[in-house]
């Protein structure tokens, strides 16, 4: 059994001995991502998602298709 404490802010899980385990690494990178801007944050979330299934050519490969979607909408807005 895992608990999840809150530790100023960051999860921390501990199993039902009470030792600390490591953080969700992959949810506090995406916590830290809110400060940046929707499609930088949108291409990193990704990339983190999946890579937590994906080998690294399969998910250059995906994320190509992302960043040309995103320039496309940066394209249409003007930007």
């Amino acid at each position: 059994m895992f608990i999840i404490l809150l530790n100023a802010g960051i999860g921390v899980h501990k199993n039902d001995l009470g030792k600390t385990l490591l953080p969700d690494v992959n949810a506090l990178i995406i916590e830290k991502l809110n400060t940046y801007p929707a499609d930088v944050r949108e291409l990193a979330i990704q990339a983190i998602r999946l890579s937590e299934s994906y080998p690294e050519t399969a998910v250059a490969e995906q994320l190509q298709t992302i960043v040309r979607k995103l320039a496309r909408q940066q394209e249409g807005n003007g930007l």
